[in-house]
C-alpha cells in the first residue's frame, strides 16, 4: 500500500516540477519580451500626423516618441502624456511627404506577391504607389492622386480605407474623413480597388484580397435594374413613355423637356464643357493644382488664374494640354483667393466673355518650430535653449523670449539666433545673472517669429518649465 502511495506522490511531483517548469519558461519569456519591448522607440518628426486608437488626429508640434509595449501597442509619449495608438500605426508627415509605418503590414505587388512589413517601415515620400492590408477589412493606399472612378471622392497621398462587415466603408486620411453606403471603387496611377468586394486590379490581373488573412466581409454584390431585365442602353424618359433606347450610349440619361422635344445641341454642348480643378494641396510656400480643361470645340480664348493677394492680383496662364500647375513664392499661414477662368468670344458682338469655373479659398500651411530648455549653468548664469527647425522653409533668424515673474514683476528677456544654410536646429541662450529665480518659479520659452526673405512670420510656440524639474 505504501509503494502505491510513493509512486502517486512521485507522479504528483514530476506533474508540479514540469509546471513550474512551464510557469519558469513563460514568465522568462515574458521578461524577455518586456525588456525587449521597452527597448524599442523611434522619433516622432516634428509637424508629422497620426491616429490615436480611437481614430483621432493628433498634430505633432514638438519633440515626440515613438515607443512599443511588450503587448505590441505603440504609445507616443507627447506633452508629458503616454498617448495609446494601437498595434499598427501610420505616421505622415505633410510637410516632405514621408510616411512611417509601425507593425505588421502586409503589401500586395503588381504580381499579387505579399512582403510583410514589420516594425518599421519607412517611405520617402507617397509619390510612389503602394497598396497594404493591415488587417482584416482594413487597407492603406499610398499614391500621389487617389480617386473613385465618379470622381465624387478625391484624396491625396494616402488613404486609409476600413470596412465594416456589410461592406461599407470609412475612408480617412489627414484632409478627409467620409462613409460610403455605395458600392466604391478606388484608383491610382498603378491600379484600382473594389472596396466592398476586396478586390486589387492592376491592370489585366486581379487579386482577390480576402484570401490574405482572411475576411469577414459579408457583402453580396445587388443586380442593377438593368441586369435583372436583361437589357442595356439608356432610359429615354418622354410623355407616357419610360423605355429602353438601345441606340443611345449606356449609362446616359436624356430628359424631354415639356413640349417633348429633345433639347438643343447647344445647351448639350454647354453641359458637356466639364473644366474643372480635380484636386489642390497646400504647403508651405506653394499651392499644387491638378486640373482638366474641357473644350472639345476649341471655344475658350485663354484658361488662366487669378491670384488675389493683398493690393494686387497675379494672373498665371494655364494650358489647354497639361493638367498640372504650380503656384509659388507664396507667404506661409495665408489665405488665397484663386479665380480659375476661360475666356470665350460672343458669336453676336464678338466681345469677350469672362467665365470663372472655379473659385476657391486656400490656406498655405503654418512652418512648426519647436523650443525646449537645453541647458541651465550655475557657473555662467546661462539658460541655453534649443529650437527645432522647420525643413523645407529657408529662414536665417529665429527669435525667442524668456519670461518669467520675478519680485511680483513680469520679466520678459529677448534672443535672436541666426540661422545658416542646411541648420536643422539652432542653439541661443539668455543670461539671468541678474535674477535670483527660485525653482518653482514657472518659465516660459516662446519662439515670437522667424525671419527670411519672405518677411517677419509670427510663430508663437511656446515651451513652460520650472528650474526644479
Amino acid at each position: 500500500m505504501r509503494r502505491k502511495y510513493d509512486i502517486r506522490n512521485k507522479r504528483n511531483f514530476i506533474i508540479i516540477a514540469i509546471l513550474a517548469i512551464m510557469v519558469i519558461i513563460v514568465f522568462s519569456l515574458f521578461i524577455y519580451r518586456y525588456m525587449h519591448s521597452s527597448k524599442i522607440e523611434y522619433a516622432v518628426e516634428v509637424g508629422s500626423i497620426l491616429q490615436d486608437e480611437n481614430k483621432n488626429f493628433i498634430n505633432v508640434e514638438e519633440d515626440a516618441t515613438l515607443k512599443m509595449r511588450w503587448n505590441d501597442n505603440y504609445y507616443l509619449i507627447y506633452q508629458d502624456k503616454k498617448i495609446n495608438l494601437g498595434k499598427k500605426v501610420i505616421v505622415y508627415n505633410p510637410i516632405d511627404g514621408s510616411m512611417h509605418l509601425y507593425g505588421k503590414f502586409y503589401e500586395i505587388d503588381e504580381t499579387g506577391k505579399v512582403v510583410i512589413n514589420d516594425n518599421e517601415t519607412t517611405l520617402a515620400n507617397t509619390t510612389t504607389t503602394k497598396f497594404y492590408k493591415l488587417d482584416d477589412r482594413k487597407y492603406l493606399l499610398i499614391d500621389r492622386q487617389i480617386a473613385s472612378d465618379d470622381r465624387s471622392i478625391e484624396a491625396s497621398n494616402y488613404l486609409l480605407v476600413e470596412l465594416d462587415k456589410m461592406g461599407n466603408a470609412k475612408l480617412s486620411n489627414n484632409k478627409l474623413n467620409l462613409k460610403t453606403i455605395n458600392p466604391t471603387t478606388l484608383v491610382t496611377s498603378a491600379y484600382s480597388f473594389d472596396i466592398n468586394n476586396e478586390s486589387l486590379k492592376y491592370g489585366n490581373k486581379t487579386i482577390d484580397l480576402k484570401k490574405i488573412i482572411g475576411s469577414s466581409n459579408q457583402y453580396k454584390e445587388k443586380k442593377t435594374e438593368e441586369e435583372k431585365n436583361g437589357g442595356s442602353g439608356a432610359l429615354v424618359n418622354g410623355e407616357g413613355n419610360n423605355t429602353w433606347n438601345s441606340n443611345v450610349g449606356p449609362g446616359n440619361i436624356i430628359n424631354n423637356n415639356d413640349t417633348g422635344n429633345v433639347e438643343d445641341m447647344g445647351e448639350i454642348k454647354d453641359r458637356t464643357k466639364m473644366s474643372a480643378i480635380v484636386r489642390i494641396q497646400e504647403s508651405l510656400t506653394q499651392i499644387d493644382v491638378d486640373y482638366v480643361i474641357y473644350d472639345p470645340y476649341n471655344e475658350y480664348k485663354s484658361v488662366y488664374a487669378e491670384i488675389i493677394k493683398p493690393g494686387k492680383v497675379d494672373v498665371v496662364y494655364l494650358s489647354k494640354t497639361d493638367t498640372h500647375i504650380v503656384f509659388e513664392g507664396l507667404i506661409p499661414n495665408t489665405t488665397y483667393r484663386i479665380n480659375f477662368v476661360y475666356t470665350t468670344e460672343d458669336s453676336e458682338t464678338k466681345q469677350i466673355v469672362i467665365n470663372t469655373f472655379e473659385s476657391v479659398n486656400l490656406t498655405t500651411k503654418m512652418p512648426v518650430y519647436s523650443v525646449s530648455p537645453y541647458k541651465i549653468s550655475n557657473v555662467t548664469n546661462k539658460l541655453t535653449y534649443k529650437v527645432n527647425l522647420q525643413e523645407g522653409y529657408v529662414i536665417n533668424k529665429v527669435n525667442v523670449t524668456l519670461s518669467f515673474n520675478y519680485n511680483n514683476e513680469t520679466v520678459k528677456l529677448n534672443s535672436s539666433v541666426d540661422v545658416a544654410s542646411g541648420d536643422k536646429s539652432v542653439i541661443g541662450s539668455f543670461d539671468i545673472t541678474n535674477y535670483d529665480i527660485d525653482k518653482n518659479t514657472l518659465l516660459t520659452l516662446t519662439i515670437e517669429s522667424v525671419e527670411g526673405t519672405n518677411g517677419t512670420l509670427n510663430i508663437g510656440s511656446v515651451y513652460t518649465f520650472r528650474l526644479g524639474r
